[in-house]
């Protein structure tokens, strides 16, 4: 794209010569500047490319300092003023907005030639803009701002925007910290020791674009607060929605095989916990395809029933429930191909009844029963491979407190088994990147609708849970939190005479 190309109205090249010229700026990272063979100069980068003709030598020497550290835009002036005069300027103003415009430029705030932060755009939809501050208008740190440490660097995020903050300065950190209560710029420059309030405004310039700043209201409500939209997103759900999605974020993302030189994937069949195992009765599948009722018929029937009939769920039900469920049909490998055409690493995958992204399968299902018939009450595996169950522990304090929780999640939810759904992680994040968890709550939701399925062919009760104890999952299973934790609850038992 050259000049005459651009669409944007060339007079606003006054944004670089009035508010915000004390900022730093440079080329962002990424971007390169390069002499073309006809003499024009351009800056590519994966979001586009600018080339401009006939650049005059104080252009090209601002244009050299913007490919190297940060530098002010008085600095920049400076140079083009004195080496091209100052009929230079305007097109200096003018191609930093071109710039600027196409995502090309890194702003940051300086002090005495130290920079305190820069942002970042984490795609190509963010524009940095100066924004118009108030000297009687407080600001204060959005709900959904985070800081977590990257690498080497602090770094001030918010799902809400498009672009990150990095804090390279103490003083921007303890910045930062005094937002947690609402501040005009003036007392943000009182509290902060000999920090002019021109380089607090700048602090502030990036934090808004980064859009990690609201502003408070009547009544103790902020700008968010008053958005109906946007208020009733918490924390967590939006940082997580926008983490496992394109668009604002920078990080590796999808099936990346991070850990693929490092670290050996998971085999696709959890080894059994213990010794003690019951071989399940495989089903008559021939038999259930023959009787079993129409998918549509299922489908309308399908309800979360919390009554249970008077006669307890058996050991054989529980067992074609399980094998129609989860168990494993077919087993194979998934190689990751290096250069080369040789194989960096290899992945057993298999195939079971409900689908699983990359084949991955990491869910692993735990009968926490209470009462089945042919089968002592306390916790078990499922090993979906040979169809069998392998005592975890019998019925004690840790099963009792398990099934009292998923007694006061569902009401009248008594359960007669309880079938804790546990991720291996490990399963996921060794191959996708960003997406991992994202991917394993829609395998629990493809599991939990294939439950229910199955119980309602069969005509058993089911109810999926909401929530569970993790830590109590753990310490019951005597698994590791981080190595296999638990992600789903689902209540199964015989169902009511006479039906619903």
């Amino acid at each position: 794209m050259r000049d005459d190309d651009l669409h944007e109205a060339r007079p606003s090249a006054a944004r670089y010569a009035s508010p915000g010229r004390s900022l730093c700026v440079r080329l962002r990272d990424g971007a390169t500047l390069s002499e073309r063979p006809d003499g024009d100069l351009a800056v590519s980068s994966p979001f586009g490319t600018l080339a401009w003709k006939r650049m005059p030598p104080g252009l090209r020497a601002a244009f050299d300092a913007l490919a190297g550290a940060f530098v002010t835009v008085d600095a920049l002036a400076d140079r083009v003023l004195g080496i091209d005069g100052e009929g230079a300027l305007p097109r200096l103003y003018h191609h930093l907005e071109q710039l600027r415009l196409c995502g090309l430029l890194q702003h940051a705030a300086a002090q005495e030639g130290v920079i305190l932060a820069e942002i970042m755009g984490l795609d190509p939809r963010h524009r940095f803009t100066i924004r118009a501050l108030s000297p009687a208008q407080p600001y204060l740190l959005s709900r959904f701002a985070h800081c977590r440490r990257e690498g080497g660097r602090l770094v001030l995020e918010s799902p809400v925007g498009h672009a990150r903050v990095v804090l390279r300065d103490p003083r921007a950190a303890m910045l930062v910290a005094l937002l947690a209560e609402p501040h005009t710029p003036p007392h943000l420059a009182e509290r902060l020791p000999e920090t002019p309030e021109e380089v607090v405004a700048d602090c502030l310039q990036l934090l808004l674009n980064a859009d990690a700043l609201t502003t408070p209201g009547e009544g103790g409500f902020t700008a968010e607060d008053e958005d109906p939209a946007l208020a009733q997103w918490g924390f967590h759900d939006l940082l997580f929605h926008a983490r496992s999605r394109f668009g604002r974020h920078s990080t590796p993302f999808g099936a990346t095989f991070r850990h693929v030189d490092r670290i050996a994937p998971l085999p696709a069949v959890k080894p059994p916990p213990g010794d003690a195992t019951i071989v399940l009765e495989r089903p008559d599948l021939e038999r259930i395809q023959a009787e079993d009722p129409p998918l549509a018929r299922v489908m309308e029937a399908r309800r979360s029933i919390y009554t249970y009939g008077e006669h307890p769920i058996t050991l054989a039900q529980l067992g074609e429930f399980l094998y129609r469920v989860a168990r494993v049909r077919s087993s194979g490998e998934f190689r990751v191909m290096g250069e080369g055409g040789h194989t960096r690493a290899r992945m057993e995958v298999t195939s079971r009844p409900y689908p699983s992204g990359g084949k991955c399968y990491e869910i692993e299902l735990y009968p926490i029963v209470r009462r089945c018939e042919g089968l002592p009450g306390g916790m078990y595996h499922y090993d979906p491979l040979h169809h069998r169950l392998s005592r975890v522990r019998e019925r004690d304090g840790y099963v009792e407190a398990l099934l009292r929780y998923a007694s006061v999640a569902a009401p009248n939810g008594d359960p007669q088994v309880l079938i804790a759904l546990a991720a291996r992680f490990q399963r996921v994040s060794w191959k996708y990147d960003a997406i991992a968890y994202a991917t394993t709550l829609k395998h629990v939701g493809v599991l939990y609708q294939t439950m229910y399925l199955v119980a309602t062919a069969m005509g058993l009760s089911p109810c999926a849970l909401g929530s569970g104890d993790a830590d109590l999952f753990a310490a019951a299973s005597g698994t590791r939190y981080f190595a296999e934790t638990s992600v789903g609850e689902f209540m199964l038992g015989s169902g009511p005479e006479g039906g619903v």
